[in-house]
């Protein structure tokens, strides 16, 4: 990534990367993986694919959270050293690891995601040295629920939050008003990715298109917390595949 790139990230809080960083073959092998994933979404654990009980498919926007704990195929895979790689560059440090992985579908029909700074949806709090990257599975068209940023919204620290209960989680909300701002909606289509961090106002639109929006969902941060996020689930999942 060129300097002003990082430049521009730093000062906005987020950036487009359209370069090709991610060949497609690697898009595709994630893809096909995920999509494996999402095909047995019902027998998943619920902690893993949030939903009602007993729900017989997944919700209009669904999620999967630590898919490298659930397919050991993608621990090692090349988008995700890829990223990781990236995510070394921007933070100008020796290594990173990777503290959340996870994917989101959200299907024609499904409704916005309300403004919100990922900081506040983790229990724990992600560091503040963190990369997180939406990477687009399939081509996302402009009206298919394109992510929408607040520039420069990272600057202002944590906003005021309400929380929300969705399938037994809470969720932090932006109250802070933002009529008015400067938004920039972030149209993606496969080899692009866009990068932001933890504290950058963001929301995504309705998905009005025919098609289902598949993103994968990677966060990058330095540290021994970070580096037990990454190890541990991964340990735990090749234990259970040699032992079965």
């Amino acid at each position: 990534m060129t300097q002003e790139q990082l430049s521009r990230y730093r000062e906005e809080g987020f950036l487009l990367v359209t370069q090709p960083l991610l060949p497609e073959p690697e898009v595709a092998f994630a893809r096909e993986h995920v999509d494996g994933l999402f095909a047995h979404w019902r027998s998943l654990p619920r902690r893993l694919a949030p939903g009602p009980p007993e729900a017989a498919a997944p919700p209009l926007i669904a999620r999967i959270h630590r898919i490298t704990a659930l397919d050991q195929a993608m621990v090692r895979c090349q988008l995700v050293e890829t990223c990781r790689a990236i995510a070394v560059s921007i933070l100008g440090v020796n290594k990173v690891w990777c503290r959340y992985n996870g994917a989101i579908y959200k299907q024609p029909g499904a409704g916005n995601i309300n403004w919100h700074q990922d900081f506040t949806g983790s229990t724990t709090g992600t560091p503040k040295q963190s990369v997180h990257f939406w990477i687009p599975l399939n081509d996302h068209s402009g009206n298919a629920g394109s992510l929408v940023f607040v520039p420069g919204s990272h600057r202002r620290g944590l906003a005021r939050h309400r929380i929300a209960a969705r399938f037994g989680r809470r969720t932090a909300r932006t109250e802070d008003a933002l009529a008015g701002v400067r938004a920039v909606r972030v149209a993606l289509s496969v080899g692009n990715f866009s990068i932001h961090t933890p504290w950058t106002t963001h929301r995504s639109d309705p998905n009005e298109s025919e098609q289902t929006r598949k993103a994968l969902v990677l966060e990058f941060s330095p540290g021994p917390w970070s580096a037990a996020r990454e190890v541990g689930p991964s340990l735990a999942s090749s234990f259970l595949s040699q032992s079965g």
